[in-house]
């Protein structure tokens, strides 16, 4: 029986590097979405612990100039807020896209896999019905060679 020998290994073997790459690249992606997701938090635990200390201070008592810094803070931690929210909305956008990236390499991989599988159960087959061609011409042959008179 004569081995397997699949014309698109090379191929195969590119895009299985292309698909490990998309793989990465997306995973990078949830990690950076991940990370800004967590800036955002941090950020917003910012506001509210500034806005509990305002609060508390407001209780207690504070001069105009406090809140004009209070008010300073206050600005810029939205402002970080706002920046966050783009970074991750961003991020969000990117991480679709190498998803897409992904999937579309995965599925050119799998589709490469299937045509691998498929020649070789054909190839099995078509060297089966060989083989079995070759055993009934052996037997013909003997069952002939021993009909001869001598």
């Amino acid at each position: 029986m004569k081995a397997f020998k699949f014309r698109l290994e090379t191929l195969l073997s590119l895009r299985e590097l292309a698909k490990d790459r998309a793989v990465r690249n997306y995973a990078k992606a949830i990690a950076d979405r991940v990370k800004f997701e967590k800036d955002l938090e941090t950020a917003v635990s910012a506001l509210t612990q500034l806005n509990a200390e305002i609060t508390l201070k407001r209780k207690v008592g504070f001069s105009g100039f406090e809140q004009k810094n209070f008010n300073q803070l206050i600005l810029q931690a939205k402002e970080l807020i706002i920046d966050q929210n783009a970074k991750l909305a961003e991020s969000k956008s990117i991480e679709e896209g190498k998803r897409k990236l992904f999937l579309a390499a995965d599925s050119n991989c799998k589709s490469l896999i299937k045509l691998k599988e498929k020649n070789k159960i054909e190839h099995l087959k078509r060297e089966e019905k060989r083989e079995e061609s070759e055993l009934e011409d052996i037997i013909g042959a003997r069952f002939v060679f021993n009909q001869a008179p001598y």
